[in-house]
């Protein structure tokens, strides 16, 4: 009662309780709204980085990239040759190798040393990309290569490579009396003048279609081989050891003419050009054969002016001395000669 005026006082509602329900619910629903999102938010990148993941596992399990190596004729580099085989294009990241005295050499972006041309190098399905790791091949031992793409794909190859590669590789396509020939590997170049005087490749890419215009200027091939001699001799390659291209008279009344175009094998120090110093392919080592002159013996950049529509025949021509040391094979006592069926190109 208020006793003062004599009367009971009005009572109170009690709000306090519905005010902690409100505040109670806020808060609820505030947490419960965010966990919410925040795990349906996890689960949305759970899910897409699966899914990216399971992407890239299959991409990398297409990757399918043949691995051969070499020595550069010339200066005797190390090289290797990347051939894609698979259904997805491939970019090489990282070269490593190991050498016969145990040295490990790494090669990329991110490394001391890089290759030439520099990784990181893409090659397509069907191409294939060579390059040179500068390390001069030592006259015994192995080397060990790893090749690693952008994906994570790994691929190894020897040098010398194994008799058990050789053999893999000889049954799939080239292997033709002494020299096994690496179907995959021709390619062609442009011949430009360079450093002034001297004359350069520009790679243009595989060889089996050139546009024909192109031959209007000087070109160029390479192909890489392998000593496969049965004795396991050395052989050394001649100046008349050449590529040559014919085209059989056309089918139908009239015949018409047979044409060839030769290109006879040059030296080289990476992409400059030289005349042809003699060299030795050794048994079991592959190497990079260039042939960019009109002549024998000197470096004449030679423009066939093939027409367009033209399927041409090659053949690689081989000749020189086998079983002899390198300063004795003269003329007069050349033993070795091949004349090896290799592929076609559509001038277009």
């Amino acid at each position: 009662m208020d006793f003062a005026r004599g009367r009971r006082p009005r009572s109170r509602k009690g709000v306090a309780g519905i005010i902690a329900s409100v505040l109670l619910f806020a808060m609820l629903f505030t947490v419960g709204t965010g966990y919410f999102l925040f795990i349906n938010t996890m689960n949305s990148f759970y899910v897409k980085n699966l899914s990216d993941r399971t992407s890239a596992m299959q991409a990398q399990l297409n990757e399918i990239l043949q691995v051969s190596t070499g020595a550069a004729s010339g200066n005797n580099h190390l090289t290797l040759t990347v051939t894609d085989k698979g259904p997805v294009d491939s970019n090489i990241t990282a070269v490593y190798v190991t050498g016969p005295d145990s040295a490990f050499y790494t090669y990329g972006i991110g490394f001391s040393s890089n290759t030439t041309p520099a990784l990181p190098i893409g090659v397509g399905q069907g191409g294939s990309a060579t390059v040179d790791t500068g390390i001069v091949i030592q006259s015994e031992g192995v080397y060990t290569l790893k090749v690693v793409t952008q994906r994570g794909g790994s691929f190894s190859a020897t040098y010398p490579e194994t008799a058990v590669s050789l053999a893999s590789q000889a049954l799939a396509s080239g292997a033709i009396g002494d020299l096994y020939l690496q179907f995959h590997s021709l390619t062609w170049y442009r011949v430009v003048t360079c450093n002034g005087t001297q004359q350069c490749l520009q790679r243009q890419g595989i060889g089996f279609a050139i546009p024909a215009s192109s031959s209007n200027s000087p070109i160029a091939f390479s192909i890489r081989v392998t000593n496969l001699n049965s004795l396991q001799q050395n052989i050394t390659l001649d100046q008349y050891t050449l590529l040559t291209e014919y085209v059989p008279p056309a089918p139908g009344a009239g015949g018409g003419t047979a044409r060839s175009y030769a290109w006879y094998i040059v030296s080289n120090s990476t992409n400059v050009l030289s005349a042809y110093s003699t060299f030795t392919l050794l048994y079991g080592k592959s190497v990079t054969l260039i042939f960019a002159s009109s002549s024998a013996a000197t470096l004449t950049p030679y423009a066939p002016g093939i027409s367009s529509g033209t399927i041409t025949y090659g053949f690689v021509v081989t000749h020189g001395c086998q079983a002899i040391r390198q300063v004795n094979c003269q003329p007069s006592n050349f033993n070795y000669g091949q004349v090896a069926p290799y592929v076609s190109t559509l001038y277009y």
